[in-house]
């Protein structure tokens, strides 16, 4: 088991972790009424520094997942990245790490909204970045529950109650002998993992569902786009049928804190050779040096000031 940190962020002030507790009597715990964010802290490849990879494109999104489900956020997006990089240096991490930035309902009644109704704040977990890579692939399947259809909660909100969701695919997928699991909507077309998105390659064209196929809009989905296009790589975004898995080239998903991971089959169908493709590897790498190269300004956040990390 993971050494747990010694502090925690509840409600504008860090506090141990024992105290970094919420009231069982609340909507966040009662009815899993929160927006949140995991944002990745990574070390530099000079080791000089940790630095928040897009820190602000995930504020922007918690804005707007909170947005959605009219939760009043009772903190700027300065006092919250502020909040984030203490709370990472406090608990003095060296190496990679991620933080859960929760927006939440507190007490009172069930549904109500307005701020004269019910409680809102906000906690944060830091939390070493211990998920490991699996450099030879995945092996997953097509999920048989569908993903939330916007009509009915929609996916670019990143809210705990939707996660129910996609748990009910990753753990049949786990009893079925899978790796994990690729949900499709109700039309059929794919979508994306419980906790990552998807990319395919066909003759040398990478290619993920649009933002308007039921998904997250992925951060490091993005970022996957925009490096590409920068490398020359045609990078595509439209509508996914689900046999287009079994004829792709390469198959990988996305996701904050583990970046590039191959899938190297998908219903027990080989993606092309069966290992990590050559795009999935080049993609994985460029994305890798990005989030460790402070070069990438408009992208890093540094954590500690300078000289402070050894």
């Amino acid at each position: 088991m993971t050494q747990a940190p010694r502090y925690g962020w509840l409600d504008g002030r860090i506090v141990d972790w024992a105290d970094a507790c919420l009231h069982v009597d609340t909507q966040c715990v009662l009815g899993g009424l929160n927006a949140y964010e995991v944002v990745g802290a990574f070390r530099s490849r000079a080791g000089d520094n940790l630095y928040f990879f897009r820190l602000h494109e995930h504020l922007q999104r918690l804005r707007l997942s909170a947005k959605v489900m009219r939760l009043a956020v009772p903190y700027s997006d300065e006092e919250l990245g502020a909040a984030a990089r203490r709370l990472v240096a406090m608990n003095g991490f060296r190496e990679d790490a991620g933080v859960r930035i929760v927006a939440y309902f507190g007490a009172g009644p069930v549904f109500s909204y307005r701020p004269e109704e019910i409680t809102t704040g906000v906690f944060m977990v830091a939390k070493a970045a211990t998920a490991g890579r699996r450099p030879g692939g995945l092996h997953v399947c097509t999920s048989g529950w569908q993903r939330l259809p916007d009509i009915a909660a929609p996916p670019r909100v990143k809210a705990g109650a939707n996660y129910h969701n996609v748990r009910l695919a990753q753990i049949q997928a786990k009893v079925d002998g899978y790796d994990d699991a690729i949900l499709t909507s109700v039309a059929g077309n794919v979508c994306e993992l419980p906790l990552a998105n998807v990319f395919l390659v066909r003759s040398g064209v990478v290619v993920t569902p649009d933002v308007a196929s039921g998904i997250l809009e992925g951060i490091t989905r993005q970022a996957i786009l925009d490096l590409g296009r920068e490398m020359g790589i045609t990078m595509v975004e439209r509508p996914v049928d689900r046999s287009e898995l079994y004829a792709a080239d390469e198959v990988f998903a996305t996701t904050t804190l583990v970046g590039v991971t191959p899938i190297v089959s998908v219903d027990r169908y080989p993606v092309g050779p069966g290992a990590p493709g050559p795009l999935t590897v080049r993609l994985g790498k460029a994305l890798d040096d990005a989030v460790r190269n402070p070069a990438h300004t408009r992208w890093a956040t540094p954590v500690y000031d300078a000289g402070d990390v050894s």
